[in-house]
């Protein structure tokens, strides 16, 4: 098995990796998902390269560094458990990596949520609001919320919790990217990002990620992105809302997601909500009661083998094997316990220099 350091890595794979390649790996007997970024590459016993061109490389590889530390050190700081930590980030001969907890991810897709009573999207909509929030709190727009880059887990409890990853497209409001660093999804992008790619000036703030969150609960509530023109130029919602199109919000939701959505999906910043306001709109706190409330035969559980959610008896879905053995009435899902903040790395910092650096 290959050797990282103090990690023993399994296969690498590049999907849904975009620049960059990943794996699980072990340290200690614990499992952690390492990255490993392709770009930019350090000149580590180049001999090849000019003294100047080296040290134009170096320099740029230590800007990387640093713009990832600051990035890293909000998420640390800020997260009380679902936005996943970075536990290392360092440089190793050429390439720059990172590890962070291994998370055991259910296999849900945007369907699987479409599916579910509107009870329970609220509740997840609502956590994935409160991880949201907390990055916004210290300053930093995620950049590329979409369905992959939430995770839906299973906490120690037993009950269904939600994990944020994927820092790669993030910058700080301080530190908002230029023309040619905008990345992610473009599905999600916001008119103001549009706007920077097309060359005009706009703010890129916090606002961002709350567009993005707009399209998505849309999908999540109802199935299908939210509705604009397709033969008037506009291939993404954003670009639709930034050409002045009409986008429409579905019919098929509760008033009041339609106008939470809708202001989600404003072409004014300042009309969106933050992200606190959204989860204060998903009522957190009626739907705790409402879920202890719901009758057993109400309550969807959790296939044992594939995690979907299902009702009936059994232990298992209709789609894996039955079992013989009745299942007892799970606790309804609940808004995840703080997890206490811990420090990342080695010796509480999270980037290491290796020996012969």
């Amino acid at each position: 098995m290959e050797k990282l350091l103090d990690y023993t890595l399994g296969e690498k794979s590049t999907e849904r990796a975009g620049t960059c390649k990943w794996c699980f790996g072990t340290k200690n007997g614990k499992e952690y998902f390492i990255k490993e970024f392709l770009s930019p590459k350090y000149p580590y016993q180049d001999t090849v390269l000019s003294a100047e061109k080296k040290q134009e490389r170096i320099r740029k590889c230590n800007e990387f560094a640093a713009r990832k530390l600051k990035i890293y050190d909000v998420v640390n700081k800020c997260s009380d458990g679902n936005d996943v930590r970075i536990y290392e980030y360092f440089r190793y001969k050429q390439k720059f990596f990172l590890s962070m907890e291994k998370i055991d991810e259910l296999p849900w897709t945007i369907q699987t949520i479409y599916s579910m009573p509107e009870i329970h999207k609220r509740f997840l909509c609502a956590v994935i609001c409160h991880a949201v929030a907390a990055l916004h709190r210290g300053g930093l727009v995620h950049s590329d919320l979409k369905h992959e880059n939430i995770l839906f887990t299973k906490a120690k409890t037993g009950s269904i919790t939600v994990k944020i990853i994927d820092f790669d497209s993030a910058f700080l409001v301080s530190d908002p990217p230029k023309r040619e660093e905008i990345s992610g999804d473009q599905v999600y992008f916001s008119p103001e990002a549009w706007a920077v790619i097309g060359g005009m000036e706009a703010p890129l703030t916090t606002k961002a990620d709350m567009f993005a969150l707009g399209v998505l609960f849309h999908r999540y509530f109802a199935g299908e992105l939210p509705g604009y023109p397709r033969d008037r130029g506009a291939d993404y919602a954003g670009q639709a809302v930034l050409m002045g199109q009409p986008v429409t919000v579905s019919n098929s939701l509760p008033e009041d997601l339609k106008k939470l959505i809708t202001r989600m999906l404003s072409i004014d910043p300042a009309v969106r909500p933050t992200a606190e306001e959204a989860y204060q709109c998903l009522q957190p706190e009626s739907i705790k009661q409402s879920l202890r409330a719901l009758p057993p035969e109400s309550r969807p559980k959790y296939c044992t083998k594939c995690g979907q959610p299902f009702y009936g008896p059994g232990r298992t879905c209709r789609n894996c094997a039955p079992e013989p053995v009745p299942a007892v009435d799970p606790s309804p899902i609940r808004p995840p316990d703080p997890e206490p903040a811990k420090p990342a790395g080695n010796n509480g910092s999270f980037f290491r220099v290796p020996t012969g650096f």
